[in-house]
């Protein structure tokens, strides 16, 4: 791919800005009568051509317009598309159902994925977090039978997980509510696994002189902590009906391939999971995603979570042709508002 002349810049803003709006293809002649561009349809025809070798526009069909690619909606956004302010409207939508206080975890995000559905005319997505990482509030064990032992993790952030375990030994509940009270009073501001690195080192330092309890507090963390939590691998979505808005989404095998990779997650997921590489706002676009049913769409993603770690991705799944530089100012400023409500 060659540099860029300042005039193919301009007609590639031009046809990908009014793509946006229309949805529908751009030919030369609708580009020359802007006042933009004191130049003739020829010409114009000339530089799109140009753009179309270059990979970054096609034309859908021989007497048609031209349409930008992926290779031309990432120049877009990564050079050209300027990020619009949050209009006060959405700012105060935000307000009145987003930054109240209190919540459950789940109520939280709930609240963040359907103003995102209903301040867009796009699908709301966002990714439970990994329980794994989540600062734990309490834990109790409740024995169901004989060795086999339910342990009830909560996190401070309200998120409950479940842990089924045996146990080496047959404990009974009153035994397994003093090592629930022992490994309670360890917690701090530890994970699952800080718990785990708190009690080896208990057993390291030999301070507890190994009591009866201190015993069985320690078989039963050998026994759980084998068992970890397995990630929440889930994604809440809001607004899929709105898709059917765009034309792009017109043809009925194209939305069959969508709804199905909303129903089964697992991919939304795997791309939800590229995002997190330490980058706070992510935008993927067509093939980028990897994902065949996804390859007219574009996610735009930013991360939320509290000041100590990020929780997860929240965003916005449309069509290519998504308004980018409304987009992705809203999506960080949600997920900002997100992340100051689970911090209080």
């Amino acid at each position: 791919m060659g540099i860029l002349s300042v005039r193919q810049i301009k007609v590639l803003q031009a046809v990908i800005v009014a793509y946006i709006h229309s949805g529908e293809p751009v030919g030369s002649r609708t580009l020359s009568r802007s006042s933009a561009f004191q130049l003739s349809p020829a010409t114009l025809r000339n530089v799109m051509a140009d753009l179309e070798d270059e990979g970054f526009l096609c034309q859908p069909h021989t007497s048609a317009g031209r349409i930008p690619t992926d290779q031309g909606f990432r120049f877009y956004v990564n050079n050209l598309a300027g990020m619009a302010a949050v209009s006060p409207a959405a700012r105060l939508h935000v307000r009145e159902h987003l930054e109240i206080v209190g919540g459950r975890l789940e109520e939280v995000l709930r609240d963040g994925v359907l103003t995102l559905a209903q301040l867009t005319p796009y699908v709301g997505i966002v990714s439970l977090p990994d329980f794994r990482q989540m600062i734990i509030r309490h834990i109790r064990f409740v024995k169901l039978h004989e060795r086999r032992i339910l342990a009830v993790v909560v996190s401070v952030s309200g998120a409950v997980q479940n842990v089924l375990f045996d146990s080496d030994t047959n404990l009974s509940q009153d035994q397994l509510n003093h090592s629930s009270n022992y490994l309670n009073a360890l917690l701090g501001d530890l994970t699952l696994s800080g718990i785990k690195c708190k009690v080896l080192q208990e057993m390291a330092s030999d301070k507890r002189g190994y009591d009866e309890l201190f015993k069985q507090v320690l078989a039963l963390s050998k026994s759980f902590f084998a068992k970890d939590p397995e990630q929440q691998s889930d994604v809440m979505l809001d607004g899929k009906l709105n898709l059917l808005e765009h034309p792009e989404f017109a043809d009925v095998e194209r939305m069959k391939n969508i709804f199905r990779a909303f129903e089964e997650k697992g991919s939304i997921l795997r791309i939800l999971d590229g995002a997190l590489d330490g980058e706070q706002l992510r935008v993927i676009i067509g093939s980028e995603s990897c994902c065949e049913d996804m390859r007219h769409c574009s996610l735009v993603t930013a991360e939320y979570g509290r000041e100590d770690r990020t929780l997860g991705q929240i965003g916005v799944i449309g069509p290519t042709r998504m308004d980018y530089s409304r987009i992705i100012p809203l999506v960080n400023y949600i997920a900002d508002a997100m992340s100051r409500r689970l911090q209080n």
